[in-house]
Formats: structure tokens, sequence, C-alpha cells
């Protein structure tokens, strides 16, 4: 995957990080599998920047009243901040294409027992018709 400038990147590693750095490693990559697989799909954004910060994305890049949105870790080089560091070599294996998707291909995901989300709930769960189960990895359950 090339074409991705540097604050693009930057951005993708600072999103997986909020969205999943509580859930460890397998769920970080998972989460930004679905940022990477949203670019260009049908329905979303052809830039990066603009799947990233779309309207009703992820909250914790585009809504200022997200508990996340003003998070970022002190010192990204800090060996206290593991998980920024997983989420930058996520990332970068991404951009480098020598990362498998564990979601295979999946657009949408959530933890189903924390979502508040009926949009989710209506459109996405409740049709597996469109929007197929493609994996579940620790509490993140991810969806076509």
């Amino acid at each position: 995957m090339e074409g991705y400038d540097q604050d693009d990147v930057n951005n993708a590693i600072l999103c997986v990080w909020k969205e999943a750095r509580g859930d460890g490693h397998a769920a970080m990559t998972a989460v930004a599998h679905v940022i990477f697989n949203r670019v260009g799909a049908p329905g979303f954004a052809n830039a990066l920047h603009d799947v990233i910060y779309g309207k009703n994305q992820f909250s914790s890049m585009s809504i200022s009243t997200d508990a996340e949105y003003n998070l970022a870790p002190p010192d990204v080089t800090d060996a206290q901040y593991p998980s920024y560091l997983d989420a930058t070599n996520i990332v970068n294996a991404i951009v480098a294409g020598t990362a498998g998707d564990p979601t295979n291909g999946a657009l949408y995901y959530a933890n189903l027992k924390e979502s508040t989300s009926g949009w989710f709930f209506r459109h996405i769960v409740n049709d597996p018709e469109n929007h197929p189960l493609r994996a579940t990895l620790g509490h993140q359950v991810f969806y076509a």
C-alpha cells in the first residue's frame, strides 16, 4: 500500500492506539486493518485522512466530546507506552504490505458488550446478508 504521506500514517497510528490500546496486539492489528480496508471501499472515502476523520467513523478522532478525543501519549518514545509503539509497528507493516488481515476484509467493528450505537445494531449486526461476521478477536467483532 503505497501513497500515504507521513501525516496520514501518524494519524492512523494515533487512531489505532486510541481505539484499541487496551485490547492487545491482535485487536490493534484488526482495528488498523479496518481503517485501511475502508479506504476506497464503497460508501467510504478514498483518502486515509478522510476515513480517519470522517463523520461517525472513529469517534476518538472526530467527536470532540469523546473521552479519547484529546488523548495523546505523553512521550511516544517512552518504553512506558508500548501500546503506542505496537500501533506504530502495526500500521507501518500494513503500509508496507507485509501484514496479513485477521479481519478478512472487515469494514466495521465493535465491542458489542459496550456499544451503545443503535445504528450499528440495526444496520450492521442485524443485517448479516449485507454485513456478514468476518472475525471475532477478543471482545471485538468484525463485519464486512
